[in-house]
């Protein structure tokens, strides 16, 4: 199976290609279009992860982002952007719950409190028959 190409040209300062050279010497690749190549993968491989996603920036409090890079170097997330996500997702989750059973409590009560009132209903008018008798 082949894989279809096509080419590209571009220009750059010679100061960034020097810097691209550099690079391919010290990651031992054939050449520059090799550095290139692997910065683009590179690249679309993030810009990929990111699709359907907000960006967003938070202050954390550093003894909360010790436990966060503990916890991240011990295997539970693969870095803090997945820590952060899984943690929104938890957090999130934990108010749907609250909300959908708090909805549920209300209905519960607004139920209890019909039966109650027509409870009382009931009692009234056999009171009433009870004193016309």
């Amino acid at each position: 199976m082949t894989n279809k190409s096509a080419r590209l040209n571009i220009r750059l300062p010679e100061k960034n290609l020097h810097e691209l050279e550099a690079i391919r010497e010290r990651a031992g690749l054939q050449s520059v279009s090799d550095v290139v190549r692997d910065a683009i993968t590179g690249y679309l491989h993030d810009e990929e992860s990111s699709w359907n996603s907000e960006k967003i920036k938070a202050i954390v409090p550093n003894a909360l982002m010790e436990d966060v890079e503990m916890f991240i170097a011990s295997g539970d997330a693969t870095d803090i952007s997945q820590a952060v996500t899984l943690a929104l997702a938890g957090w999130v989750e934990d108010k749907k719950r609250y909300y959908l059973e708090g909805k549920e409590a209300i209905r519960q009560k607004v139920g209890e409190a019909i039966e109650q009132r027509a409870t009382r209903k009931g009692m009234a008018r056999s009171a009433a028959r009870m004193r016309v008798q």
